[in-house]
């Protein structure tokens, strides 16, 4: 899977495939032996070197944790562009929900005519064996949902729209 993160003016592309019992990680066109437990808190080696991180991820900000210092990055799909440059603020106040990375739909949290509270979890999304849960953007009645446990989606595919509470 490739994956692009922005740091600043800064892209990086970065891809993670698995190999064995690991990953291979490639990086500036060098390739990186990745082995242990990979989640929100990491213990692994990288090339042989051990290494401890802790990682959280919210929408498409990924922040790593890392010496005591916290790296924060965009994640973007580097194969969809298009779709990356459609998530907005006004996907947000027109209650949609869209993918921010390709995975696996693990979970839905709620069904269509559901109230459901902004900030709060509705769907769960598996990419690279870690899961991560995405928030409703507003308070309001679920209106759809497009997608089901196993369904495979890309960046900015449209997970759930929600019909706005009235004020």
């Amino acid at each position: 899977m490739k994956v692009l993160l922005s740091r600043d003016a800064t892209d990086l592309e970065v891809t993670v495939e698995p190999e064995d019992a690991g990953y291979r990680a490639t990086l500036h066109g060098r390739a990186h032996r990745i082995d242990g437990v990979v989640g929100e808190s990491m213990r692994v080696r990288i090339d042989a070197r051990p290494v401890e991180a802790r990682v959280s991820r919210q929408g498409d900000s990924l922040a790593v944790e890392l010496n005591g210092v916290v790296h924060r990055f965009r994640v973007r799909d580097p194969r969809a562009p298009k779709l990356a440059r459609r998530r907005s603020p006004e996907d947000a106040t027109r209650g949609e929900l869209h993918a921010p990375m390709p995975g696996l739909v693990v979970q839905v949290l709620t069904h269509e005519g559901e109230d459901v509270e902004a900030g709060h979890p509705v769907v769960v999304i598996e990419a690279m064996k870690m899961q991560n849960a995405l928030v409703a953007p507003l308070t309001g009645r679920v209106r759809s949902i497009p997608v089901a446990p196993g369904t495979a989606v890309e960046t900015g595919q449209l997970l759930l729209a929600i019909t706005p509470e009235e004020s």
